[in-house]
């Protein structure tokens, strides 16, 4: 969407980051470039995850992470719905729920 996300870490996270970067080292990104470990990996860094992991661009795409979270989310009722769409940034307007 083109707008700033921020969304809250629990201390889980921000341990398991922590955890990461005893492995990746203390770099300025958690997620570097592959080819230049000074940058951030680029936006379509994701999916040529996927396409090297085998995912055809019809199986699967960065997006489809988030189609399947919030369905997945709110049906173990352990959420609230409004909470789950927020860290989707999904807007309040939208009719996806």
């Amino acid at each position: 969407m083109r707008r700033p996300h921020r969304v809250p870490l629990s201390w889980q996270v921000l341990a398991m980051i922590e955890d990461l970067r005893e492995l990746t080292g203390h770099r300025q990104h958690l997620f570097p470039c592959m080819g230049s470990p000074k940058k951030a990996m680029p936006e379509n860094g994701v999916n040529q995850a996927l396409r090297r992991l085998g995912y055809g661009i019809h199986e699967m795409t960065p997006h489809g992470f988030r189609a399947m979270a919030a369905p997945l989310l709110n049906e173990t009722d352990r959420w609230n719905p409004d909470a789950i769409e927020r860290q989707l940034t999904h807007q309040e307007a939208s009719s996806v729920r």
